[in-house]
């Protein structure tokens, strides 16, 4: 039904467009042009909520800036190709002053080249009209955390030491299908219990985008899963369907994804281990184990669900990085180098 009348208002907006002088820089047009892009996210596109949400806060807040700075600069009738030249850079300076990190101006640039594309695109401004040009900020490349073998035991031992209950079982079961499978956490709490192939340890997840993918648990997994399910009356009176939900909080509803971070990081805090038990962690963790095993890159590709091989590259820096450490402190040559160079520095 909502995506019906999403596409009802699109159409209703083209008709309206079609009406109008193409040439004239009404700023209502881009109050228009972003109810369509977001419209066209939603349905088209099928982005998740949560990106949806992220959008729309980019467009708000950047159309309530647009709407101040052209009333400031009074210059977008005299001389509109030099007005909106201006756009990225005063936007992007107007952000710095609020001390956004460089990860979120890049988002947020992101964004509104998509919106731009858009509006040009769907003939809101004639073609090359908008001479607006976001520019990423450059960002430091960052090593991804991931958890060791010895760690995942640690946060076992913890899950396990918890006092016996459905929840007790259901804790682990998160555990070990993150550290196993590598979903990521929105994917694992929308999983029902008829996306669970028992019998084959396998998982249909429902990615971003609406992609679907298989993806592989373990052993481990299985157990504690089975555990939970045996339990599964403490926490729902309602006979378990395949349309129920996988994972149940306290009062036998779907567990979302905030709990189950809050799980992860009391885990965390109840093992000792000395990192932010964060659910991501568990994805990069499954990533970089998986290529250090000599998993091809492709593949480890496809099982997290990534559409663009650059999203997944970043795991093989890890991995080299493992590596050169490990020749550094090994190798007879490497080392009496180190100490060469580090003699020449003294």
């Amino acid at each position: 039904m909502e995506d019906a009348e999403a596409g009802q208002r699109v159409e209703k907006s083209i008709e309206r467009r079609d009406d109008r002088r193409v040439d004239s820089f009404g700023l209502d047009r881009f109050e228009e042009g972003a109810a369509a892009f977001f419209s066209y996210l939603d349905v088209t596109r099928n982005l998740s909520p949560h990106t949806l949400r992220a959008y729309q806060s980019d467009m708000s807040n950047f159309l309530g800036w647009l709407d101040g700075f052209s009333l400031e600069k009074q210059s977008l009738e005299a001389n509109p190709s030099t007005f909106w030249r201006e756009i990225p850079a005063a936007y992007i300076a107007h952000l710095s002053a609020q001390q956004l990190s460089k990860t979120s101006l890049a988002r947020k640039g992101s964004s509104l080249k998509t919106f731009f594309k858009f509006l040009m695109k769907e003939r809101y401004f004639e073609e090359n009209s908008l001479p607006v040009v976001f520019h990423r900020p450059r960002l430091s490349r960052r090593l991804p955390n991931f958890i060791s073998p010895a760690e995942i035991e640690q946060l076992r031992s913890a899950a396990l030491h918890e006092p016996e209950s459905p929840l007790k079982w259901r804790n682990l079961a998160i555990l070990e299908v993150l550290f196993s499978s590598g979903v990521r956490v929105s994917e694992l709490s929308s999983l029902n219990v008829g996306h669970v192939n028992w019998e084959e340890l396998e998982l249909l997840i429902q990615g971003k985008g609406g992609r679907q993918r298989l993806a592989f648990f373990s052993q481990r997994a299985l157990q504690a899963l089975l555990q939970y399910k045996a339990l599964w009356s403490e926490l729902c009176a309602e006979p378990m369907t395949a349309d129920c939900p996988l994972l149940l909080n306290k009062n036998g509803t779907r567990l979302d994804v905030r709990s189950i971070r809050r799980i992860l990081l009391e885990l965390g805090k109840q093992a000792q281990v000395d990192k932010p038990m964060h659910p991501h962690v568990f994805r990069h963790s499954f990533a970089t184990h998986l290529l250090n095993n000599g998993v091809d890159l492709r593949i480890v590709q496809e099982l997290l669900g990534h559409v663009s091989i650059r999203s997944t590259q970043i795991y093989t820096h890890v991995s080299t990085e493992r590596l050169k450490r490990a020749y550094m402190k090994a190798h007879p040559r490497a080392a009496q180098g180190n100490t060469t160079q580090q003699g020449k520095r003294v």
